[in-house]
């Protein structure tokens, strides 16, 4: 029953997905998180810039970042109805992106992973954008912008230029142009930044030294509780599972979902390897982890014929995700 109302493409999903954000949210719109993260102590610009006006750890910031954790799981939906590597039009990702992104009660505030999250997105749909492009694609000039611009507020962000690399060779063949264009779009951010600084403040160096500091800050994030870790053995589990599915059924996809999932693939990977050999970065990162994740576990579930697994998978996802809230 689960699976086939979560797999079901009409309005009651809609509906539901907010309101199930808003009760797996609301202890956390009442009373604020004020856990500290490295963000807090070593801000990056643009993410400086918002919570001077906005503080993170406020009611409002809380139903705000709830409202645009909505809106990035409706994003995922639409970019697989515009470009359709999941051969069914429903709102799993929206779904499965939701629930990620509460696993985490004391990320449940204003955050500037999720702010860059939407640069991501904007690059991501730029690179699928340019494989129906048969000459030379300026997408990725705007999409390594997109990324630059994103890590202005989390810094950690510019290494998923390497995402960017990987799905220009995967979707182009070889143009040294447009490689170049990659690396031309990323910095032009950071040549206007390092401008501003210099005229306006005449310190060009303010960019440098916030990203230095992101990259030197100590930062211990307070121990798991048990369903925190409950849930995370739960996911190594649920992309075990589903990466498999994913390989006995890739070399029947048509040819843009196989590349559309190879990138999805060095999306995932690039976001484990930053958490892995980035000692700064932390839990923040499900933020971004969870949009790969979103697209593969959704491919799951659509298409798995056993509904009686699907339900029980479901429903374990359900219960920890509660559970994580209460405890």
């Amino acid at each position: 029953m689960l699976l086939r109302f979560f797999r079901s493409s009409g309005t009651q999903m809609i509906i539901f997905v907010p309101f199930l954000g808003v009760m797996l949210w609301l202890h956390s719109i009442l009373k604020t998180p004020h856990v500290l993260f490295l963000f807090d102590n070593s801000p990056m610009p643009l993410y400086k810039f918002i919570t001077g006006f906005l503080p993170a750890t406020s009611a409002v910031a809380a139903a705000i970042t709830l409202a645009l954790v909505i809106l990035q799981g409706y994003w995922l939906v639409r970019l697989n109805t515009r470009f359709i590597f999941i051969n069914n039009r429903n709102y799993l990702p929206a779904f499965l992106f939701v629930l990620l992104c509460t696993s985490i009660p004391d990320l449940q505030r204003l955050n500037p992973v999720l702010l860059s999250g939407f640069f991501l997105l904007l690059a991501i749909e730029k690179v699928f954008e340019s494989y129906r492009n048969n000459k030379l694609a300026y997408e990725y000039f705007v999409a390594s912008f997109y990324i630059s611009v994103g890590s202005f507020f989390y810094p950690y962000l510019i290494f998923f230029i390497f995402s960017l690399w990987a799905a220009l060779a995967v979707l182009k063949p070889f143009n040294w142009r447009e490689w170049l264009f990659t690396i031309i779009g990323f910095f032009v951010p950071l040549f206007f930044a390092f401008s501003f600084y210099y005229l306006v403040h005449n310190d060009p160096l303010r960019l440098y030294n916030d990203f230095k500091a992101s990259f030197s800050s100590n930062f211990r994030v307070s121990d798991y509780h048990t369903a925190g870790i409950a849930f995370f053995g739960f996911m190594v589990l649920m992309v075990l599972v589903a990466s498999q599915f994913m390989v006995r059924t890739y070399s029947v996809m048509k040819i843009f979902p196989r590349k559309s999932f190879t990138i999805i693939f060095w999306l995932f990977a690039n976001a484990i390897a930053v958490y892995l050999l980035v000692s700064q970065a932390s839990v923040e990162m499900i933020f971004l982890v969870a949009i790969p994740l979103s697209y593969l576990f959704s491919n799951y579930f659509t298409f798995m014929k056993s509904t009686r697994w699907g339900n029980i998978l479901l429903l374990i996802f359900l219960i920890l995700i509660v559970w994580i809230q209460v405890e």
